[in-house]
């Protein structure tokens, strides 16, 4: 299932940011929710039943839970046929609450996976915590949203906000601390302690950045940025210390998880000039090279669980050639709204129909 999600979501980003500019009759909001709530949500949920038995050391989910993330495809399906025109606006509450409710299983499950754990849970399994009360948090002020329509403009913000840089943000700066050693196959010994101590910056800068957009008051976003910049800074100098010339190749996976890093601060700058559309860099500059990078390492091992084999070396030297090359394409996709130019999708999506291309031929080999 998750390699079948993983081709989708990435379907669902080109689609994303290449269809806007030709089916100019459906509204931006439809994009958006065809990207995140159908795709990302999604593929984030399935992708943290995969490793939270893993951070555990735990048995998997069960048949019940398992079908979890197609309750969050049909809550994405849903938010999309309301923003398409087809159901009337209010309604969008319903596939809200179906999403609230997916949200909270997941965090019930986690934390009683985390208190059976064998031995102390690895410190990832806090983000994955947060980055899904984040998500409830959102999907509770889109609930909100119909019924207060006084406090629209607010809680929209705060929907979109906490959902990028606090759900979507805590989980893959979590996830990219921890596939960084696995991918370049040399541990970093202070990943547990960075996960550890810095979680809770990572988690206020979320909030923060999400109720100054809400309430409109600078201050708090730039202390949310504040919050967000320590643990990246950290991260970021543990990286270039560790894995330097491994980024700077022109072929493999580390380039591409420096670049998904890269455009996370990129598009943290952007929330800081205040871009009307954060999606501009988000997708293009972050979600691109994060989804291609992950599905790039993991998508082996998904297709084919078990022993490392020969065949799984192989199918990641493929996945991961020209790495650095796309890397760079989505570097200058993250950059280019940053500095106010418009044309960003077009290296991100030249970047992202390339892997695409290199992925389907290598789905259609294997």
């Amino acid at each position: 299932m998750l390699v079948f999600l993983v081709a989708a979501t990435l379907a669902l980003l080109a689609a994303g940011v290449a269809l806007p500019r030709v089916a100019v009759m459906l509204p931006t909001p439809f994009w958006a929710h065809l990207v995140l709530a159908v795709g990302v949500m999604t593929l984030i949920t399935a992708a943290m039943q995969h490793f939270v038995p893993v951070l555990t050391r735990s048995r998997g989910t069960g048949p019940w839970l398992a079908r979890l993330p197609w309750l969050m495809a049909l809550a994405g399906v849903l938010a999309v046929v309301v923003f398409a025109g087809w159901l009337d606006y209010p309604v969008v509450s319903l596939p809200a609450g179906l999403g609230l409710a997916g949200a909270i299983a997941m965090l019930a499950w986690m934390r009683r996976k985390g208190r059976g754990a064998v031995g102390p849970a690895h410190p990832g399994l806090n983000w994955y915590l947060a980055a899904m009360a984040c998500l409830a948090l959102g999907l509770a002020a889109a609930m909100l949203i119909p019924w207060l329509p006084e406090q629209h403009l607010a809680l929209r913000a705060f929907h979109i906000h906490i959902n990028l840089y606090g759900f979507v943000g805590l989980t893959a700066v979590g996830t990219l601390q921890v596939l960084m050693p696995t991918l370049s196959n040399r541990p970093d010994p202070e990943v547990g302690l960075r996960l550890r101590l810095d979680l809770k910056w990572a988690v206020a800068g979320a909030l923060l950045l999400a109720l100054g957009k809400a309430v409109e008051v600078d201050w708090l976003v730039w202390l949310g940025l504040a919050g967000w910049a320590w643990p990246l800074a950290r991260l970021a100098l543990a990286w270039v210390r560790l894995y330097g010339r491994n980024i700077a190749r022109l072929h493999g996976g580390e380039p591409m998880l420096a670049a998904a890093l890269a455009g996370f601060v990129c598009a943290l700058l952007g929330a800081w000039q205040g871009l009307e559309q954060p999606l501009v860099v988000f997708l293009p500059g972050f979600l691109f090279p994060l989804v291609s990078g992950a599905a790039a390492q993991l998508s082996p091992v998904w297709l084919r669980p078990g022993l490392a084999t020969p065949w799984h070396a192989a199918s990641r030297l493929a996945l991961n050639r020209h790495g650095g090359l796309r890397a760079l394409l989505f570097l200058t996709a993250a950059a280019l709204p940053v500095l106010g130019y418009k044309c960003a999708g077009m290296p991100g999506l030249t970047a992202l129909f390339w892997f695409l291309i290199v992925f389907t031929v290598w789905l259609w080999r294997d």
